[in-house]
C-alpha cells in the first residue's frame, strides 16, 4: 500500500479541493494580479524615494489607499491603480495575458 505524502501548502491544498473550477482559477489570477500590483507599487515608491503619503499625494490618493494597495489588500481595480502610480512617476505599463496568468510590468 502507497502512502501519500501529507501536505500543509495551502495553496496546493486548495488547488487540489477547488481546482478545475473556472470561477477558482478566475480567483486566483485576480489574486496573482493584486500581488503582481502591489510589488511593482512598492518597488516603483521605493526606488523614487518616496514615503506612502508622498506617493497618495502624486496619485491624487490617500495614503490608506496606497498602502491597502502594497499589501495586495485593495478591492478597487488594481490595474487602474497601477496606471496611476505609473502616470505619477513617469513610467509606462505593460500588461500582457498568459496562459491564465497575467503579466504586468513598469
Amino acid at each position: 500500500m502507497k502512502r501519500r505524502k501529507k501536505t500543509s501548502d495551502a495553496v496546493e491544498l486548495m488547488d487540489k479541493w477547488y481546482g478545475g473550477d473556472a470561477e477558482w482559477e478566475q480567483m486566483l489570477v485576480e489574486e496573482r494580479l493584486r500581488v503582481q500590483v502591489g510589488q511593482i507599487v512598492y518597488d516603483l515608491r521605493t526606488e523614487a524615494g518616496l514615503s506612502q503619503t508622498a506617493l497618495a499625494e502624486l496619485v491624487g490618493t490617500g495614503q490608506s489607499i496606497i498602502s491597502r494597495v502594497e499589501n495586495a489588500d485593495y478591492e478597487g481595480s488594481a490595474l487602474e491603480m497601477l496606471y496611476r502610480v505609473c502616470s505619477a512617476l513617469h513610467r509606462q505599463i505593460r500588461v500582457e495575458r498568459l496562459d491564465r496568468q497575467v503579466a504586468v510590468a513598469c
